[in-house]
């Protein structure tokens, strides 16, 4: 018994590592509708280094990065996940209202230079290196420096 399950174990990790194989482009059309859209509407400016397309298991995820060091990771359905501008400020419309209130509150002065979401918490990291996070109601719950 110990075999088999051993041995299907082997077979399903084949199958996933033979599967999941990267694929690397720089034609915006391989994205997810969403994901066009998104860029179109807050990157339009901006040029495409490459578009990384992750295949896992049973979904893809994508990785756009710009021409500026700008990378915007996206899952299988094109929402995005995590924008992150190195170099450059974050679009201040990808942040959300009372996030933006609240930092310009309590740290008048600074640019939004990442933001992620995860779960319905969202992660922005300022100018001045604070990373502040925020639960689905809005709340302050993490900083971290």
């Amino acid at each position: 018994m110990k075999k088999m399950i051993t041995f299907l174990m082997m077979v399903v990790m084949t199958v996933q590592f033979s599967l999941a194989r990267d694929v690397i482009t720089m034609n915006p059309k391989e994205l997810p509708v969403a994901a066009q859209t998104f860029l179109k509407q807050y990157f339009e400016n901006r040029q495409i280094s490459y578009i990384k397309v992750e295949s896992e298991f049973l979904s893809k995820k994508y990785e756009v990065v710009m021409t500026d060091r700008t990378k915007i990771e996206f899952d299988g359905k094109g929402n995005w996940e995590e924008v992150d501008c190195k170099r450059s400020e974050l679009p201040k419309t990808l942040v959300p209202d009372y996030i933006q209130r609240f930092i310009n509150e309590q740290y008048p002065g600074v640019t939004y230079h990442k933001i992620e979401r995860d779960r319905g918490e969202i992660e922005v990291e300022l100018s001045n290196r604070l990373s502040l996070k925020f639960n689905k109601k809005g709340q302050l719950i993490d900083i971290d420096d």
